[in-house]
Order: structure tokens, then sequence, then C-alpha cells
């Protein structure tokens, strides 16, 4: 499990976006894009847009991504010149900029949500999306849900906000548990002894329009910090009353949205709860010990590769898979498992970290044909 930030330096951050981050209600035919090395949505101001809000612009207006890329990626080479007379290089426009502005201009009247963050359009979306369960707010909340759960900021393992999401994981020391090999070895074998596992959840939120308010059960592995998600999870979506703006769009806080996400904001402290359940924790822990007696009989690298599939892991991912399964040498499901959480550690960012600890714990709720499928690869 990737470390992340210290917990008071998240603290920080958070507060520091919150009093730096703007929304804006505009017009889809008020808006327009000008590019020039990079692309600006003119707002009034003009705001350099992220990857996340060309994503979200792209499907809004029903745009192929890899076509809208390729158009944006070639704005110094794909001109279109307005007709005229005048020569002037000013009339010139990237065919990027003329078909953003032309199909934004066609949506009319429909209003859109820009978010901004440090001077950048962060995220394109509905004017129903709500802002009011934004991470500052969550933060706060699952900080006293989580004091009044018996637990502290020692307990928290690994935190971080990144562009897409806030993540919180915290574990409690006072469900353990033990999963014992099977003696499922090959090579020189280091996993003989049981491995202690205690119980947690994960805890992510998206300002950005990529993620629920969600909280997941987990389980961490003492011994190496693996840490596997469960898939099945509290989610509260961030569609909301529409929102309502000043006169130069500036979205605005009303009292009826700001009540409505604080009814929805108190459900977290009930979710974390159930995440720490006596039950849920030992249910899922037998459900691994049960891999740890399934043998990948179709060889280390078949089993990888068929997993490396069925998950959709990229060639670098199942290559750091392989690597973990040969050193960790416990060739069973079980150690497979292990392999995926222990490649979360050295993935290319921390959202594509944690999407492999979910990976991970998928592995425990796979039918009989789909466990055969990797384990009898060949």
């Amino acid at each position: 499990m990737q470390r992340g930030r210290a917990l008071p330096d998240l603290a920080s951050e958070l507060e520091r976006q919150a009093n730096a981050k703007r929304d804006y209600l505009a017009f889809a035919d008020d808006l327009s894009v000008r590019s020039n090395g990079h692309t600006d949505l003119l707002i009034g101001d003009a705001f350099p847009v992220t990857d996340i809000a060309h994503g979200q612009m792209a499907e809004y207006l029903e745009v192929p991504k890899t076509f809208y890329d390729r158009l944006r990626e070639g704005t110094g080479e794909l001109i279109v010149r307005e007709q005229g007379n005048d020569p002037s290089p000013d009339r010139d426009r990237t065919l990027f900029d003329v078909m953003v502005n032309t199909l934004l201009a066609s949506r009319g009247g429909q209003r859109r949500l820009v978010r901004t963050l440090d001077g950048n359009a962060r995220a394109f979306l509905s004017d129903s999306y709500s802002v009011d369960l934004d991470n500052f707010d969550v933060f706060r909340v699952a900080a006293r849900a989580i004091e009044q759960a018996g637990l502290g900021p020692e307990n928290v393992v690994s935190a971080e906000v990144t562009e897409r999401r806030l993540y919180l994981k915290v574990v409690s020391p006072r469900l353990e548990a033990a999963i014992t090999p099977h003696g499922l070895r090959g090579g020189h074998g280091i996993l003989q002894e049981p491995q202690v596992v205690q119980a947690g959840f994960v805890l992510t939120n998206s300002e950005t329009g990529l993620g629920s308010l969600r909280i997941s059960q987990m389980v961490y592995k003492l011994m190496c910090t693996n840490g596997w998600i469960r898939e099945e999870a509290f989610r509260q979506r961030h569609a909301g009353r529409a929102l309502e703006a000043d006169e130069d769009g500036t979205v605005y806080r009303s009292d009826t949205r700001l009540a409505d996400a604080k009814a929805r904001l108190l459900k977290v402290r009930d979710h974390i709860s159930d995440a720490l359940d006596e039950d849920n924790f030992r249910d899922l822990v037998g459900k691994m010990q049960e891999t740890a007696s399934i043998r990948l009989e179709g060889g280390a690298e078949k089993c990888v590769d068929a997993a490396a599939r069925k998950f959709s892991l990229t060639q670098p991912e199942k290559e750091t898979v392989l690597g973990e399964l040969i050193e960790g040498a416990d060739l069973s499901l079980w150690g497979l498992t292990n392999a995926v959480t222990a490649a979360a550690q050295k993935a290319e960012s921390y959202d594509r970290g944690t999407e492999l600890e979910a990976i991970g714990g998928r592995f425990f709720s796979l039918t009989k044909p789909e466990i055969r499928d990797i384990i009898g690869a060949k």
C-alpha cells in the first residue's frame, strides 16, 4: 500500500483547496475554447483545461474521445482559415476550437457547472452536481466518525488527495485474524508462517465527477502492508438539487442544499461501523483462507497471464505481478492475490495503486468457473 501524505499535510491541503476552488454556472452557448499550445476554457476569464475536464467535455459533446484527442493534439497543424479578404493570422482557427465551439453553441441554453482550482478548469459537469459533498467537508465528518469508532490518527495507514479523488485508508487493530498458507510453494519459499491481517475501511470521494462518496471494506496485512478492498460499498452519489449562481456565474451555497448534504454526510458514520463489523470481517477472512488452498495448476506465468486478461492489467503491471509471485514463492490463489496487492505499492500513481488493491479484493468473489480459468490456464 502506498503511503501517500501524512494526515496533517492532507488536512492542510484539503483546507487550502477548499479556499482556492471556484465553481461557475454558465449556459453552454456562452462557453468557448481557445487553443494555443494548450486549451483554455473561456468563462469571462481564461482557464486552462485539465485532462479530466477534456474527457468530460468530449462526453458531453458526444465526440469520440480518440477523435477529440486527435484534433486537440493537432492544433498546430489542423487549421481553419475564416473566409474573407483579411490575410491576418488572427483569422486562423484550430479545427479543434471550431468543432468544440460549434457544438457548445448548438447546446443552446443547457447549463454546465465548471469547477476550477488554482486557475485551471478541472471538471465540466451537469448543473445538478452536488458541490456540497466536497473533500474538506467529507474529511471533517470522517475524522469525527473515526474518533467515534474508537480509532485515531495512528490508525490511518494511508491517505492522499489526487486530481481524481480523496482517499482515507483506516485499520482497526481490535479486529485481527491470521491466514495460514498451505505449503503450496515454489522456489525458496518464504511465506510459511501465518499472515496476520486486520479489518479496515477505505473512504474515497471525488470533486471532479469521477466517483461517488464511497466507504468500502478493507483488509490490511501487517507483514508487508498489502491491502485488499472489497468492491461492495456504501455509495453516496453527487447528484443534488439544481445549483444557483450569482450574476457573474459563481455558484453559491443555499441553506436547503447544505441541510441536504449534512443529512447525507451523517450516514458516513453508520457505514464506517458496517465496514468494521466483525461478522463482515470474519466472512472475508474465510474467503481469503479458502484461496490459500487453491493451487495454481497452470504455472506462475500462465496464471498471471490469465489474471491480467481478466482484470485488464497493463504489460508492466503483469510483469510486476509475476515478479512478486515468484519472489513470494506461494503458488496458490492467495499467493497470486498477494502479488497483485504487492504490485499496487509500485503502481504509477496512487489512484492506480488503489485500483489494484480493489482488483486484489475481487479474487475473493470469483465464481468457480472464473477461478478455474485462472488457476488452470494453459
